[in-house]
């Protein structure tokens, strides 16, 4: 009888051991984007107290969340269009709010996750919200984030704000009185 719990035991951790490295080699791709995002916010966010060299290597280890051809389309209200183009022109933007900000908390709320067929791109729509230190508002944006599934990475190839209905427009894209 001993040799059997014995066995049994042993075959239990065995098996809860290879569902762990199951899940290590083969992710649910939901979760995976769902930690990459969570990676990307942390990463965008800094404190007043970043030193020089971990401004350069937290901005760097950004771009790496994006393709090398990524293209950020960002307006919010009250904020001209901002586009990005590519991993080396993030590098520098991350850099120059890193400069120019003393601080910068970045969330993203409310993700959504579809997986395209095969499961090799997805579209991630979430509510990004940005604190900045000396601003009376939080900066709010609703956006869509494009990912590809590229050489075994999860990486972000689009970002843009979703566009909605003006508070001046009717329903049915016309303007009042028209």
């Amino acid at each position: 009888m001993k040799r059997w719990t014995g066995r049994l035991i042993l075959l239990g951790v065995l098996g809860i051991a290879a569902f762990y490295l199951w899940r290590w080699w083969f992710p649910d791709p939901e979760l995976e984007i769902r930690r990459r995002l969570q990676e990307v916010a942390q990463l965008a966010s800094f404190g007043n107290n970043e030193g020089p060299l971990a401004k350069a290597s937290n901005a760097h280890k950004l771009t790496t969340y994006f393709s090398s051809d990524a293209t950020i389309l960002v307006e919010g209200s009250g904020h001209p269009q901002m586009r990005i183009s590519g991993q080396q022109e993030l590098l520098q933007t991350a850099m120059a709010a890193r400069q120019n900000l003393a601080s910068l908390k970045v969330e993203f709320l409310d993700v959504t996750v579809a997986l395209a067929s095969g499961k090799q791109a997805a579209q991630v729509n979430l509510t990004a919200r940005a604190r900045v230190p000396g601003e009376r508002d939080e900066l709010i944006a609703e956006l869509n984030f494009f990912f590809k599934k590229i050489e075994g990475d999860w990486l972000i190839t689009r970002v843009e704000t979703v566009r909605t209905l003006s508070a001046g427009a009717a329903p049915g894209g016309s303007p009042p009185g028209v």
